[in-house]
């Protein structure tokens, strides 16, 4: 695996690696995006990324980086217990009304495709 990430979970034979350290501050937009690897076991993977807007704050959500990084592994976990991962593709979420929702090819997400 990449030394920029460490091992975080293994879930029915899937081995979930998250970028260190975890959120990270984007200068270009109000928000924070967090990244992991979920990979195979005959070494295929996928990339899942998820995103809140710092401005939620604004709006008296209280969002602990801890939990969110916990609550995207349940996501990752989910998504491949019900088969929708595809190797070599990215997965992307955003935080919105206290839940993480799927959303495609969005602005703040460059494709590892």
């Amino acid at each position: 695996m990449l030394s920029t990430h460490r091992h975080v979970a293994t879930h029915d034979g899937h081995e979930i690696w998250l970028r260190q350290p975890g959120f990270e501050f984007t200068p270009v937009m109000l928000g924070k995006i967090a990244s992991y690897i979920a990979r195979t076991p005959d070494g295929r993977y996928t990339v899942f990324a998820f995103m809140y807007s710092m401005l939620a704050s604004l709006e008296g959500a209280e969002l602990q980086e801890d939990r969110l990084l916990d609550e995207a592994i349940r996501v990752i976990e989910q998504t491949i217990d019900q088969m929708a991962t595809t190797p070599q593709q990215d997965r992307t979420f955003e935080y919105q009304d206290a839940a993480w929702v799927e959303v495609r090819d969005p602005q703040w997400w460059i494709s590892t495709r």
